[in-house]
């Protein structure tokens, strides 16, 4: 994958924020709401962006999973023996995200290669939903819906508002309206490239970014936000080979992530094992880490500038990126789309 560098206009290795000095608090929320405006009218003026009602995008993406040690997600495939590898995983896909002002999120996504998984995943309302299944000849996928538990209902929920909010704010330059959010100006974000200005972000369920945004051209950059470290995933074959082979038999992953669980003609000794490594990814511990979100390659869209890359990555490494196919602003989006996790 291509660095962070080469990805956002904005040297971050370099970037040094200035601080504003003696701006008062008071000023300092004038001047994040002055950017801010800037930024809605760069991104197609506020009278088109409030007219906007729904809004879908399709896209391809790479992503490069860790793997490897503690606390992985585990891939049993085929029959017999058993055994793992290590080193970074790379993932390609589809995405589909159809978003319907005021409160409806879908996010599908569709990995290739390997155990091919289906995940949708989403909100209609106050509702989350989770579907996950999978292509691979003989694999049965079994996920939690979160909405039959309270306590999976609420986390999903606020995961799949943070998620929308964070994707937002380089979209349209505002959050959701289940998301509420306040912004004050940090300072100006310098590097050899250019500058941005630098507003924190802070809104409910202690929902916090910082976002940057271009001093020329008022169009977001980057979004940096704090989250713990994935989970690093491992492979297993019960025949010894990496990722061949067989008919897939367990696909498991750590419950914090949204459980995926199925296990089949496992051994007693295979399914101690398993539930071991289960055990042991739940308590492992985890490092927060500071993700940046980029935005760029801006196009117009039926008068609302849309970025057509999007990346993500953590320190000097981009760990995924999405080339956008194809927006659509305000299209008909069925109800029926949202109704995921309900059977």
């Amino acid at each position: 994958m291509r660095t962070q560098l080469q990805i956002s206009g904005l040297a971050v290795a370099a970037l040094v924020i200035l601080s504003p000095g003696s701006m008062t608090a008071r000023e300092g929320d004038a001047k994040a709401a002055a950017v801010m405006a800037d930024s809605r009218k760069a991104l197609g003026g506020e009278k088109k962006l409030s007219t906007l009602k729904a809004l879908s995008l399709r896209a391809e993406f790479k992503r490069e999973m860790a793997s490897g040690g503690p606390g992985g997600a585990t891939f049993v495939v085929g029959g017999g023996g058993g055994a793992s590898f290590g080193g970074p995983v790379q993932m390609n896909g589809s995405l589909e995200i159809d978003v319907v002002f005021p409160d409806k999120f879908y996010r599908q996504e569709t990995t290739t290669g390997g155990i091919g998984l289906t995940r949708v995943d989403g909100f209609d309302g106050d509702r989350p939903f989770l579907d996950v299944s999978s292509a691979s000849p003989g694999a049965r996928v079994i996920a939690d819906n979160p909405a039959s538990d309270p306590v999976r209902a609420k986390a999903a929920l606020k995961r799949a508002n943070t998620e929308l909010a964070r994707l937002l704010l380089g979209l349209v330059g505002a959050t959701q309206a289940a998301m509420p959010v306040t912004y004050a100006y940090v300072g100006q974000a310098e590097s050899p490239d250019g500058t941005a200005h630098v507003i924190d972000v802070t809104g409910p369920e202690d929902f916090k970014a910082r976002l940057f945004v271009d001093t020329n051209t008022h169009l977001p950059l980057m979004v940096t936000y704090s989250e713990l470290e994935p989970r690093p995933m491992r492979m297993v074959t019960q025949h010894g080979a990496p990722s061949g082979g067989g008919t897939p038999r367990v696909v498991t992953a750590p419950a914090g992530a949204g459980a995926v669980t199925e296990r089949r003609e496992l051994t007693p000794e295979q399914r101690a094992e398993l539930d071991k490594e289960i055990k042991a990814a739940d308590e492992a511990p985890r490092k927060v880490l500071e993700y940046r979100l980029y935005f760029s390659d801006y196009r117009a869209v039926d008068g609302v500038q849309l970025p057509h890359r999007i990346a993500r990555g953590s320190g000097e490494k981009t760990v995924e990126e999405w080339e956008i196919k194809g927006y659509k602003v305000n299209p008909t989006i069925k109800v029926d789309r949202f109704k995921g996790g309900t059977e």
